[in-house]
């Protein structure tokens, strides 16, 4: 076995490949429903019967079509991908938790509306203590805020949100300070040099001083209140166009060249505009550059421009990469220090927000750098490339970025919708609430929205299941967030990944015979992620023959119309490395090991298959002497050798 970790309780937290452990969960399904269908039977037993034998008797017809009705369904069904099998390498799907799902399905019985209390008096409590427990793992205090999203998108559009409110927050605060017959804050003089912290402690003080100042509190908060929504530089009441017409200022956003593409989308649903979005180049391990970061904000200091936030990707979706937070967050302190502008930092860490479970309480460390493969039945040690310590300098001060993305259903491994995001302080409460006369109280001072247990009014959804916050809840109490849990998990699948990176370059060493084809790795992987193209092993091939040849196995390892599930012995993924999003000197290194040039690039782009390293199931499998990852990779260079063979001799 390659890791000295004891991994054994793995097993007892998914279904199984097989439904090894399916008997006994459907007895535990058997058992929810039944408790849940007693409740009914036992809420006022005294009520009279209302569907009696005869009505059921009566309904009978409609009691055969539910069944064959539901046999179809089960049927189509089965035609979906196999997400649960090692054999599934594609895209950011796997298992889920079984208590994940036995959380899911008990809530969704009694169908809760997660925005109020009125609606959800059980599963509101349990989204709060489920969002700390998250919020905790990420590295955030006592006095955060956290809650659960539909996804990542949702989050990552409420960290803008928040961003964006903050962002003009010194400006507000010296029209209320006025308005209320206050001392100025104290400041800085520019409103761009001070920090979120800075800006929503002075919002909190003005209701303090005003309290202070008349004496009474209700009336004291009320004129506040009205100071605030009067402001003339509230971008919530007034929008962009009015502020923007009094600052003479242009927003913008700065994220790495990696960023996902709701960022495009947050900025066009917030009137920003997309072409806000400055990216920021990133290394050859499609991490962002610090060096490139400070010259945007040097260069959007001399512009007269404002950055509203910089966006640090942890766990992209191509790469599986991580920011540097860590040289991030220095950034940020000496600009801070020196007086010059700063920024609110989000991480979107949407996929890799749970990989810093290896890290809390301390580094459980990865194992030794190497892993057993076979090949053509012979079992090899072959070196692989883990990620280096500087991921875990980034994930350890996650917790000092304003905001986090992260979604338990990805690396959560809890079934969708249950994405979560996460502030650094609940101070952000009273600037994000909505008024809803139906949902809960009428607004109140600070200190008091803060500690408010209410979720409806402060976040940008309507309607969400309570459902996934029983999900979430259930998943995590059980198997805690840290590396005596879920961070062995994480753990295996990070060494899945670096197997799988060797395995595809070294193949044809291990496997000797004249590959006709090689594998070209885009980087070593960041993560659990693996990104690589195929090229003919002869030099001179052009970029187009190679995209083409890629896109050829790709087809061979996915479903194409008509095929059934059960005919497919692997699934990888497909991405596009395009011009527009990553610059020629960003992917240089991977061109030249493409053989290929710039410009080829420029015109083409390039198109890589993409295996996610989510399942649970390699180590086990491997130590009962059944190599998946070997056998992918053996299969996916028989079908690049094929593909090279003349079009009337492929079968």
């Amino acid at each position: 076995m390659d890791s000295p970790h004891d991994t054994h309780r793995i097993a007892a937290w998914f279904a199984g490949p097989k439904a090894e452990n399916g008997e006994w969960f459907s007895q535990t399904l058997g058992r929810i429903l039944q408790d849940y269908y007693a409740w009914r039977r036992n809420y006022f037993p005294e009520d009279t019967v209302v569907v009696d034998s005869s009505l059921r008797r009566h309904n009978e017809p409609f009691h055969d079509a539910f069944d064959d009705r539901l046999l179809e369904l089960l049927g189509r069904l089965k035609a979906d991908f196999p997400f649960h099998s090692p054999r599934y390498a594609a895209h950011m799907l796997s298992e889920q938790t079984l208590p994940s799902i036995a959380g899911y399905f008990a809530a969704m019985l009694y169908n809760p509306n997660n925005i109020s209390w009125e609606a959800a008096p059980v599963t509101v409590r349990l989204e709060l203590e489920a969002a700390q427990l998250i919020a905790r793992m990420l590295g955030y205090g006592p006095d955060s805020w956290a809650h659960l999203t539909g996804g990542g998108t949702i989050a990552n559009i409420e960290s803008l949100w928040m961003a964006r409110t903050v962002r003009y927050l010194p400006l507000v605060i010296a029209d209320m300070r006025s308005a209320l017959g206050l001392p100025p804050a104290q400041l800085p003089a520019s409103p761009w040099a001070v920090s979120p912290d800075h800006a929503l402690r002075a919002f909190s003080l003005c209701f303090d001083d005003a309290r202070a100042a008349l004496g009474d509190r209700a009336e004291a908060t009320r004129r506040t209140i009205r100071a605030y929504l009067d402001s003339p530089h509230n971008v919530v009441e007034r929008g962009f166009a009015a502020v923007g017409e009094k600052i003479k200022s242009k927003p913008i956003l700065l994220a790495p060249e990696t960023h996902h593409y709701c960022f495009e989308k947050a900025l066009d649903l917030l009137g920003i505009g997309r072409a806000a979005l400055r990216p920021v180049r990133v290394d050859a391990d499609f991490r962002m550059r610090p060096d490139e970061l400070e010259t945007q904000l040097d260069a959007a200091d001399r512009a007269g421009d404002h950055v509203l936030a910089v966006i640090a990707v942890v766990g992209t979706t191509e790469e599986g990469a991580i920011d540097p937070v860590n040289q991030i967050l220095d950034l940020r302190a000496r600009r801070q220090r020196a007086g010059r502008s700063t920024f609110w930092l989000h991480a979107d860490a949407a996929y890799g927000g749970y990989l810093r479970t290896v890290t809390i309480p301390n580094r459980t460390g990865l194992g030794e750098p190497w892993a057993h493969v076979r090949i053509a039945n012979q079992t090899h040690r072959i070196p692989i490339h883990l990620p280096e310590h500087r991921a875990c300098e980034a994930l350890e001060r996650l917790g000092e970025c304003d905001s986090i993305t992260i979604d338990p259903h990805k690396l959560g491994y809890v079934p969708y919708p249950a994405g979560a995001v996460c502030f650094r302080t609940n101070l952000v409460k009273p600037i994000a609430r909505q008024d809803a006369p139906y949902l809960d109280e009428a607004p109140a001072d600070v200190e008091t929205e803060r500690v408010s247990e209410g979720i409806g009014m402060y976040i940008l959804e309507g309607s969400k299941p309570g459902a996934a916050a029983a999900a979430v809840w259930l998943s995590h109490k059980l198997i805690p967030l840290d590396c005596t849990g879920h961070g062995l998990l994480i753990r295996e699948t990070i060494r899945a990944a670096a197997e799988l990176h060797t395995l595809l370059d070294q193949y044809p060493s291990l496997n000797p015979g004249g590959a006709a084809a090689r594998a070209v790795c885009l980087c070593p992987p960041g993560s659990n992620i693996v990104c690589y193209a195929f090229r003919p092993a002869a030099a001179g091939a052009s970029l187009r023959e190679i995209n083409a040849l890629t896109g050829r196995i790709y087809s061979r390892f996915t479903l194409r119309a008509g095929e059934r599930v059960y005919d497919q012995s692997f699934f990888v993924s497909r991405t596009t490395l395009s011009p527009k999003q990553y610059s020629a000197s960003t992917v240089a290194q991977f061109l030249a090991r493409l053989g290929v040039s710039e410009d080829q690039y420029a015109r083409e782009g390039v198109f890589l298959l993409r295996s996610v390293l989510m399942n649970p199931w390699y180590h086990q499998a491997k130590a009962r002497g059944r190599f998946y990852l070997s056998d992918l990779v053996t299969d996916l260079y028989r079908a690049a050798d094929s593909e090279l063979q003349p079009a009337e001799s492929r079968p």
